[in-house]
């Protein structure tokens, strides 16, 4: 259901994309100069890439900045293509450094070291320098333009530095204490400067435990601290304990949501590349899902084989046939979710060595009850269809057994992929269907030959 802020903004769209295709530009400029930057870059996803350059060229200087920076990679490159140099360099050097190295990141390398020449002497060497740490590093996604202090500055000197610097609303907050040699001392907040006697030294109501992060941790790790200790900003340091930046609030969330989506698609056997799945192209996409589609298909002629080792049984008793599809269903059904649960426990970390195998123990207990109730639920099933109690007896206690197994290896195979270095996500649902559909038969039929003596 659309809030009314919603409902209000895909009514505005609606008026601008009329408005466009009439000609009526100058109505279309008092319009959109009204709205919040963020909202005008939702409008300009929805329009055909023409009509993005025409409205983006009807924005105003101030808001054009902010509004590029909220926009898509691909539309991002789309406008910098139709810009003249004079144009691109004055968007590019007014960008905030964090967002301007996530558009450099994306774009071909022969690009980037075209628009490298557009930015001024500052500019460019900030991005040199944030070019020459690892890819998805914090370096990468910080931003320099931090608030530093020294110890010795007083209140008062702080609050100046803090109007003359006039760094942006999400940096502001929090200033960071360094010494001459930029070294890490602590951190003050705006509520600490303003609720502070002027004359009070930063050293004295500072405070000096600071969580920090290093240039090359993870961007997901930097993203989960701070997210762990509800941080908005967290400093970033090099090897040497000297401050090179900051990571704001906003970039982390950006980053929870690439990596839950990738994490996403690869729960579902999609070998996602940089760009988000649904802003690839046609080609792309199926090359990222043939792939696996391809192996889980020959991994499932497995299913097959052992299918032709039991014939005879199976001629032997038709009805066994009748119950295959419900049995490997089910424990692939219960792999899945105990698999999904794992993947999500490792990503965040709240599965790891030292709780394994209280954690499988305790996916082994719920497996046993779940298949013990939908054994029940199996048997159930056979006495309906009139079939032999035997029958019945075989159906639940071979689901009791495939769920089992199923929660056992669904709670197991992502950590022991991780060991050995594989990304656990790529076990998920595809690939453990796969393997529980073998195990289901060849348990089924083998509890089928010892009861009905086969």
């Amino acid at each position: 259901m659309e809030t009314k802020a919603e409902f209000s903004i895909s009514e505005t769209r609606e008026k601008i994309i009329q408005l466009l295709q009439r000609g009526s530009f100058i109505q279309v400029k008092e319009e959109i100069n009204t709205l919040h930057p963020v909202d005008i870059a939702e409008i300009i996803s929805h329009l055909d890439q023409k009509d993005q350059v025409v409205l983006f060229r009807l924005l105003k200087k101030d808001i054009a900045i902010e509004v590029f920076e909220q926009l898509d990679f691909e539309q991002q490159e789309n406008l910098l293509k139709t810009f003249t140099d004079e144009r691109a360099a004055e968007i590019l050097n007014q960008m905030s450094p964090d967002d301007r190295m996530g558009l450099f990141d994306e774009l071909p390398a022969k690009v980037v070291k075209n628009l490298l020449q557009l930015l001024n002497p500052k500019q460019r060497e900030m991005v040199t320098l944030m070019l020459g740490y690892p890819e998805n590093s914090a370096a990468r996604i910080m931003n320099p333009n931090l608030v530093d202090l020294k110890e010795t500055y007083t209140v008062e000197q702080s609050l100046a530095r803090i109007r003359k610097i006039n760094p942006p609303e999400e940096l502001i907050y929090t200033a960071y204490v360094i010494d001459a040699e930029r070294h890490l001392l602590g951190k003050v907040t705006l509520r600490d400067l303003i609720l502070s006697p002027p004359g009070s030294l930063i050293k004295n109501i500072m405070e000096k435990e600071v969580i920090y992060v290093h240039t090359d941790d993870d961007q997901e790790k930097v993203a989960r601290t701070i997210q762990k200790y509800d941080l908005l900003t967290i400093p970033v340091v090099d090897r040497e304990n000297r401050l090179v930046g900051v990571v704001t609030i906003d970039d982390a969330i950006d980053i929870i949501d690439e990596e839950t989506t990738e994490d996403i698609h690869r729960l579902v056997a999609i070998q996602t590349s940089e760009d988000e799945y649904l802003h690839s192209s046609i080609g792309q996409r199926i090359k990222s899902r043939f792939i696996w589609l391809a192996v889980l298909l020959i991994g499932g002629t497995l299913t097959s084989i052992v299918l032709q080792n039991y014939s005879q049984a199976i001629q032997t008793v038709v009805a066994l046939s009748f119950f295959v599809p419900m049995l490997i269903d089910t424990g692939g059904n219960v792999g899945s979710q105990s698999t999904a649960i794992m993947v999500r426990g490792l990503a965040i970390q709240e599965v790891n060595r030292r709780n394994l195998w209280k954690l499988v123990f305790s996916e082994v207990l719920i497996g046993s009850v779940l298949g013990f109730l939908l054994g029940w639920v199996g048997v159930l099933r056979v006495i309906l269809l009139q079939e032999d109690w035997v029958m019945g007896i075989v159906v639940g206690l071979s689901i009791w057994t495939v769920v089992i197994v199923s929660n056992l290896v669904g709670a197991i195979l992502p950590f022991i992929l991780k060991k050995i270095k594989i990304d656990p996500a790529v076990s998920a649902t595809p690939l453990i269907t796969t393997l529980i559909d073998v195990i289901g038969i060849v348990i089924y039929l083998q509890i089928a030959q010892l009861l009905l003596q086969i």
